[in-house]
């Protein structure tokens, strides 16, 4: 949608960037009508006549004004239409100087008749160069001014929002890849799971193909957005933690533990999608599940101020692990990022790894 009004849109020839905004048409305009305002006042102050004279003056002034305004309005078009983006745009900074003395020269020669034909008594009285040629290349100027003016402020504005407009693309495109990257990372360490349950003839293998299938729909169909509600992203971290039991006897099921406190099923909270896998799969991933009476413990806290606090704690076998690998590689890395995209300055990530035991704590802070 343009953002000109049709009876001000411009010729469709010129270019986008030389169009002239709302704004500055209205200011143009209002300072044209403020100084025929203000030349009106002194000028009705300055006379002594009859009645009938001020009504003459009247006539002269409102003539007079309109003629003048269009005059100097041509002059700022002119200006910000034609001199500035096909000659100073390019460089041309003596063909633009030439140009300008030109059109003010044009336009001096223009107000000279203005004046010499909308003077009282028929314009019967004598023009005096050396009285008008002066101020009217004073005021051709100051419209050419304040015109320039205008344009470079238009021109700084719309960079501005050319680059905010860059940068908010650049930070979508950037975190659709961080996602991207966390699908498949996910889904490759899923697979080995089942592949194991398969290969084992496990009777569970099917219900892990089911789990998977529910996490992947809330991938594609809810991690789209956004924002998803933090119920929503904890009722998937739950089949994620569903699937990864499989992998456990049935009676050790309990060797990996979930506590939720202050998250209510109809909590309206909001969180990125997919934010906090990383930090759950990570523990599986690089976790000794044959820990008891816990493997992984899970703590998700949601405080009344609107700080979220997540943390996960999980067992680790020194010998099988390096301590690079305990770290968590590239799912933190990819959160991280995430995190410094989507949460700057409200956010901490903590990473404790000893020998036996890796905790990471992740806390947002409530939104301003």
């Amino acid at each position: 949608m343009s953002p000109y009004p049709a009876s001000i849109m411009p010729p469709p020839w010129l270019p986008a960037a030389s169009r002239v905004p709302l704004w500055a048409h209205l200011s143009l305009w209002a300072g044209l009508v403020a100084i025929d305002a203000l030349q009106i006042y002194f000028g009705l102050h300055a006379l002594n006549r009859t009645t009938v004279s001020h009504a003459f003056d009247w006539q002269y002034a409102l003539v007079h004004g309109v003629l003048t305004d269009i005059l100097y309005a041509g002059l700022f078009y002119v200006n910000w239409l034609i001199l500035i983006p096909n000659i100073l745009a390019h460089n041309h900074v003596w063909r633009y100087v030439l140009a300008v003395i030109v059109t003010i020269a044009v336009s001096v020669g223009l107000r000279v008749v203005i004046s010499r034909y909308t003077i009282p008594d028929g314009g019967t009285e004598p023009i005096n160069p050396s009285r008008q040629v002066e101020p009217y290349i004073l005021w051709g100027l100051i419209t050419l001014f304040f015109s320039s003016g205008l344009k470079v402020t238009s021109d700084y504005l719309q960079g501005q929002r050319n680059r905010r407009e860059l940068e908010r693309q650049n930070l979508l495109t950037e975190l659709a890849l961080l996602k991207a990257q966390v699908n498949p990372h996910f889904l490759f360490n899923t697979l080995n799971n089942i592949y194991a349950l398969t290969k084992q003839q496990s009777a569970r293998a099917p219900e892990a193909v089911l789990r998977l299938a529910e996490i992947m729909r809330y991938m594609l169909y809810e991690s789209n957005s956004e924002q998803v509600l933090l119920a929503k992203e904890l009722t998937n971290i739950r089949s994620f933690l569903d699937l990864q039991r499989l992998r456990l006897p049935a009676a050790d099921a309990e060797a990996i533990v979930f506590h939720s406190r202050g998250v209510p099923n109809d909590s309206t909270y909001q969180i990125a999608p997919m934010l906090l896998l990383p930090l759950v799969e990570n523990a599986f991933k690089h976790g000794d599940l044959a820990m008891r009476p816990e493997a992984v413990r899970l703590t998700v806290a949601l405080t009344t101020a609107g700080e979220l606090r997540f943390e996960v704690h999980n067992f680790v076998d020194a010998n099988a692990h390096s301590p690079q690998e305990q770290a968590g590689g590239l799912g933190l890395v990819n959160l991280r990022r995430r995190l410094n995209l989507l949460y700057p300055n409200r956010h901490t990530l903590h990473v404790e790894s000893q020998p036996t035991e890796h905790t990471v704590v992740l806390t947002l802070a409530a939104a301003l």
